[in-house]
């Protein structure tokens, strides 16, 4: 299957994946800069200027922390900006593609991974946010793939979001560092996130998944010693639960991909094998 792929968070890491990996599709890579998606009229005119018949939306407002102050912002790019898009999609044969967060699952109190009929019940105003961005996808469109992922790694050394390379440069200029052994989850390549999202367009299969990478239950300590260990660094690295952060951001963002897996569809590696394929590259 070809087509006309409007993208929006053209610029970000996962954007610049899915770039490569839908290179034989006719792509539209938009950024915050190309199109303002909290306005409905630049919207509504991008859409019809384009034409196209899959919507993937990368783009939002990611910023964890800041959207506990930032309330407005947070929920006018990640809700509004989503109907936004959504109401341009309404009876149009066009497939649309959400990118959402293993972090609206919220709080269990145990390290059972999530599956996808649990119910969400976010702790942040940003999983709320995207959250109710989910709820806009799933209620008026019936072409969908919600993609629920987290700690996502790739992308350029330069790139604003590479926790990778950053983790390398702070290990190369201290001796220890501290990581937080309390929050655990799924590091996730964006490769392997953007080929799942061609499977699942190409095989014309709609719903709500997590895509995740495989493995054990990991913490954020696991995550930057097996980082600097891969980086052949001698930093030690120390673990620590006193992490202090504004946003109540839950301590189990940890997935699994049931309907991926019971669905024979997953194209999601090990974590570790994609993580030393990453750094190998870099």
């Amino acid at each position: 299957m070809s087509g006309r792929v409007l993208l929006t968070g053209a610029n970000g890491i996962l954007g610049k994946a899915i770039q490569k990996e839908f290179s034989e599709f006719e792509l539209f890579p938009l950024s915050k800069s190309d199109l303002d998606i909290r306005d409905f009229d630049s919207v509504q005119n991008k859409v019809l200027e384009i034409e196209p018949n899959i919507i993937i939306h990368a783009g939002a407002y990611t910023n964890v922390e800041s959207s506990e102050t930032e309330i407005d912002l947070a929920y006018k790019t990640n809700s509004i900006g989503t109907a936004n898009l959504v109401n341009m999609a309404i009876e149009k044969e066009i497939i649309f593609v959400y990118i959402s967060s293993t972090g609206i699952y919220g709080e269990r109190g145990s390290r059972e991974r999530w599956r996808e009929f649990d119910t969400p019940n976010p702790t942040t105003v940003h999983h709320k946010s995207k959250y109710e961005g989910e709820k806009v996808v799933s209620t008026h469109l019936q072409k969908f793939i919600i993609a629920r992922t987290g700690w996502l790694f790739g992308g350029e050394k330069e790139d604003r979001k590479n926790f990778v390379y950053k983790r390398i440069l702070e290990a190369k200029a201290n001796s220890e560092i501290a990581s937080n052994t309390a929050q655990i989850g799924n590091p996730t390549s964006v490769t392997n996130l953007a080929k799942q999202i061609k499977v699942l367009i190409q095989k014309r299969l709609f719903g709500t998944f997590n895509m995740v990478d495989s493995g054990e239950n990991i913490s954020r300590f696991d995550y930057v010693k097996e980082i600097v260990k891969l980086s052949k660094l001698q930093t030690a690295v120390i673990p620590t639960s006193q992490f202090k952060r504004v946003a109540p951001v839950s301590s189990n963002e940890s997935a699994e991909n049931f309907k991926l897996e019971a669905m024979r569809l997953s194209v999601m590696e090990n974590w570790k094998i994609s993580l030393k394929r990453y750094i190998e590259k870099l």
